[in-house]
Formats: structure tokens, C-alpha cells, sequence
């Protein structure tokens, strides 16, 4: 019974949002089905990494769920790059310039 009401749940959270996602900076985000069903059985201060159809890219997802001062609770999620651009080592020009 319980894993039915979830079911339905889950159900309608995809229909009304297609498997988009909206992270804390703001940023829209795209998911497969499948990925937006481990997405929202994932359980609070824990990270997963999927592949986002919208960006093309692999993304680690971390849920937040948090209390409001007025009552009730919000679900945040917290998405990040798992291979951030690194800076790449610059030429040193001054060295190259100077005759010897």
C-alpha cells in the first residue's frame, strides 16, 4: 500500500514536471525517467551522479530537505560538475622574451 502511494506519487511529480529539474543557483536541468525516479527516491544529505540529457554532461545531484519557519518542509538539490575546469598551466612569456 505504501509503495503504491509513492508509486502515484512519483507518478504525478513526473508528469507535471517532465523530468526537469530546477538546482539552488536557479539552473534547469533535464533527466531521464529513470534517473529522475533514483532522483526522487533518494534520501536526504545524500549524492548521486547522473547524466543530464539537457547539458550532455555527468552531474552529481545532492538532495536537501529543509524545514521552513512557517511550517512545512522544502526539497533542494544541490548540483555540481564532477570534472570542474581546471585552469591549464600558462606559457611563461616574460622568461621566453628575454634574450640570453
Amino acid at each position: 500500500m505504501e509503495t503504491m502511494i509513492l508509486n502515484a506519487f512519483f507518478s504525478i511529480s513526473l508528469f507535471i514536471t517532465g523530468g526537469h529539474l530546477v538546482d539552488t543557483k536557479f539552473g534547469l536541468h533535464h533527466f531521464s525517467d529513470e534517473d529522475y525516479k533514483d532522483l526522487f527516491y533518494l534520501k536526504n544529505k545524500n549524492s548521486i551522479t547522473k547524466h543530464c540529457t539537457r547539458h550532455d554532461k555527468l552531474e552529481i545531484l545532492k538532495k536537501m530537505n529543509r524545514s521552513r519557519p512557517e511550517g512545512g518542509s522544502q526539497t533542494d538539490f544541490q548540483i555540481s560538475d564532477p570534472y570542474p575546469i581546471q585552469d591549464t598551466p600558462q606559457q611563461d612569456t616574460f622568461n621566453s622574451q628575454r634574450p640570453n
